[in-house]
Order: C-alpha cells, then sequence, then structure tokens
C-alpha cells in the first residue's frame, strides 16, 4: 500500500507567514502528501513539552520545508536557540531532504552583504583566538549592528543572520521567496527533481541496501586492521601473544550446514567461537612455536618438519587451509600456512562428532568455517604474517 510523503512545515509562528502556511498546507493535502504544521496536525499540547513534541515530528517526517522571514521564533533558554532553528538542527541531524524559503529581501541582504561579512569577521576570530566561536549568532548580531540597513530594516530579528549562516555553512540552498508569488509550483519542481533523483537510486536498492548492511562490518575491519598493523615493526611481529589474542576476539562461533539454501537444508551443528591459536615459524629443519592464545597450550616448542603426524607439519608441507580433527578433545584445527609461518586456530564444537562425520561433512565445515564474517580479520592477519620475515 502506498504511503504518503510527510513534510513538516517549519516556520517562526508570526502573522505574516500564517496564509503562506495555510496555502501550502493546503496544497500539499490536495497533493496527497501528508503535512505535519503545529496546531493543525499536532500539538499544542502539553504546553510543557511543547519542544520535543515538535522534534519527534520532525524526525517522523521525510521532507523538512523552511520558511524565513524577519522573525526569529520563540527562544528556548534550554536549547539556547529558537523552537524554528531547533526544528531545523533536528532535521539536520536525522538527514532529511531540506528545503529553505527565504523572503526576497532578507535573502539579498543575507547572501551579497551580510554572509560575506560574518565569514570575514569569523576569520578574524579564529586568527585572535585560535578557534571558532561557540555559535555565528555573536559574530552575525556584530554584523548586523555595522550594517548600514539596519535602521531601516529594524523589524528584522537579528538571530535570522546567525539561523540563516548556520543553513548556508551545513551546505543547503536557499530559495528567494518573493512574497505575494505562490511559492507551490517551486516546491513542485523540487519535488519533481526529488523523485528523477530516487526512480534513479531504486534501480541500485538492493546494492545500497547490500552496502548498509555491510558497512558496519567494513568498519569495524578498518578498526581491527589499524590495530593489528600496530603489531609490526619493521618486518618483523612485535608482540605476538597480543597480536594472537587480539585476533581471537573476532573469530566467533558458527553453524554448520549441509546442503545450505535448499529445501534439503541440515543443520549439522556448532562450532564454538575460537579457544585459542598457536603460531610457528619455521627456523632451518624446524617449526618453532612463537606464541599461542587463549586456551591453547604451548607444550609443543617445536615439531620436526619430517614429523607429518603433525597438523602444523602437514600444512606447512601442503601450502593449503587444511582442517583437522581431534575427536578425544571435539574440536577442529584450522591450520594454515602464511610464508615462513603456520597459524592453527582451534574452535571447540558444541555436541558429540565422529571422525566419520567430519569426514563425510568436510567441505561443508570448511565451507562455514571459510566464509563466514569473522573470515575478513583472519584472512587480512594471514595475508600480514605472510608478509613479514
Amino acid at each position: 500500500m502506498a504511503e504518503p510523503t510527510k513534510i513538516f512545515i517549519s516556520s517562526a509562528a508570526q502573522d505574516r507567514l500564517k496564509p503562506l502556511r495555510e496555502n501550502i498546507h493546503t496544497a500539499l493535502r490536495a497533493m496527497e502528501h501528508k503535512p505535519l504544521m503545529y496546531e493543525k496536525d499536532f500539538g499544542p499540547w502539553p504546553a510543557d513539552q511543547l519542544v520535543e513534541n515538535c522534534l519527534q515530528h520532525v524526525e517522523r517526517s521525510d521532507i523538512f520545508l523552511l520558511l524565513i522571514s524577519d522573525k526569529a521564533g520563540n527562544y528556548s533558554n534550554f536549547y539556547k536557540a529558537t523552537i524554528t532553528h531547533c526544528e531545523f538542527q533536528k532535521a539536520y541531524q536525522s538527514h532529511k531532504y531540506i528545503i529553505v524559503f527565504v523572503e526576497d529581501y532578507i535573502y539579498d541582504l543575507f547572501w551579497y552583504e551580510l554572509r560575506l561579512t560574518i565569514a570575514e569577521m569569523l576569520k578574524a576570530y579564529q586568527e585572535e583566538y585560535g578557534k571558532d566561536p561557540d555559535s555565528y549568532m555573536e559574530v552575525a548580531q556584530k554584523a548586523w549592528n555595522e550594517h548600514p540597513s539596519k535602521e531601516q530594516y529594524s523589524n528584522i530579528e537579528p538571530y535570522i543572520w546567525g539561523f540563516l549562516y548556520d543553513i548556508y555553512k551545513k551546505g543547503h540552498y536557499l530559495e528567494k521567496l518573493p512574497f505575494g508569488i505562490d511559492p507551490i509550483p517551486t516546491i513542485k519542481r523540487y519535488f519533481s527533481d526529488l523523485f528523477r533523483q530516487g526512480s534513479q537510486y531504486l534501480a541500485f536498492q538492493s546494492t545500497i541496501e547490500e552496502q548498509l548492511r555491510q558497512g558496519p562490518i567494513y568498519k569495524k575491519h578498518a578498526e581491527f586492521s589499524g590495530k593489528m598493523i600496530h603489531y609490526l615493526r619493521d618486518g618483523e611481529l612485535q608482540n605476538p601473544r597480543m597480536f594472537l589474542e587480539y585476533l581471537q576476539r573476532f573469530l566467533t562461533k558458527g553453524t554448520i550446514y549441509n546442503q545450505p539454501g535448499t529445501m534439503f537444508e541440515q543443520e549439522l551443528g556448532v562450532y564454538e567461537s575460537c579457544s585459542g591459536s598457536t603460531l610457528y615459524k619455521k627456523e632451518e629443519n624446524l617449526l618453532r612455536l612463537i606464541s599461542a592464545s587463549g586456551m591453547a597450550g604451548g607444550d609443543n616448542n617445536f615439531y620436526d618438519l619430517q614429523d607429518t603426524q603433525s597438523y602444523v607439519v602437514q600444512a606447512f608441507h601442503s601450502g593449503k587451509t587444511e582442517l583437522f580433527f581431534s575427536e578425544e578433545k571435539q574440536q577442529f584445527y584450522l591450520a594454515i600456512k602464511c610464508g615462513n609461518y603456520v597459524i592453527c586456530f582451534h574452535f571447540p564444537v558444541e555436541g558429540f562428532w565422529s571422525e566419520d562425520k567430519v569426514h563425510r561433512f568436510k567441505d561443508d565445515i570448511m565451507r562455514d568455517i571459510m566464509e563466514t564474517e569473522s573470515a575478513l580479520f583472519r584472512d587480512f592477519a594471514i595475508q600480514l604474517l605472510g608478509g613479514i620475515r
């Protein structure tokens, strides 16, 4: 079922804007949109929650339509801003589509004169104090006090200039609005352009959704990568135990399936998060233990490269990722050669697994261990090890 676009209409509560607000509200309803306007679609109750009520409706909206004339609106001592400014800030923080209309003569004063003056004053402030002011309001007030048109336009509240500068610095376009001219055609053009842009993105909807799902994973991976590189210095691995301990945190539990994604899909069992790992390095005819993490024991300080019973020796000679299993310990061992190193990860299993079951479903086990989210972290660590001395 089609859902109407919710459009929040924001402005100072002044008589000059009331007919315009009403006309826009009526036109939006005629276009089958859902306008949200104070005292018409919500509020003014409860009076003690006026600002919070407005901000909640801004957050629920899809589009934020702002009208600015010569009045700034009611000031909130709590927010240190006008209610209209608070509504704009909420829309900005919530990434709403924002349309700003500014009465024509105020637009001209700001864009061609005060905008430049405020920018110069801000630069001077930064040079004097070595930082930006807490807000644009004080600088904007000073700029207006020194402006030659101040007396002529005494009806304009000085707060307006700081508000407009904030909107401008946040990158939003200001649309000039001559009073007496219907703004609805311009609003319709905005909506038409928005529909055009949206139709282009719809073609890539599945790709965008997938990237949004993967975004947190890649962010975590970027943080992980920076930490792992920290353990390398001058081509050598520093503090190998901490390297293994940090990596182990990201090797989480998983489920093993047979014929996944088909009507015959069967859950075979669950392996636990990595309980420990060992790192061996080739030195002449030996694989010598460099370090161990977690519950992995360091009982075997080295293996002879001719010891074909050793998991790590087998992995070193094969050069491939190898999966081994101990029925006695009920544990998978994933051993991987990386340059002169072999790293072995230990994964306990839930329930009971037999040697025969592991042999029959080895490909499924390998697939589900190798292709999980954990693979991003494991593979990066392996590449690092493969490139160092």
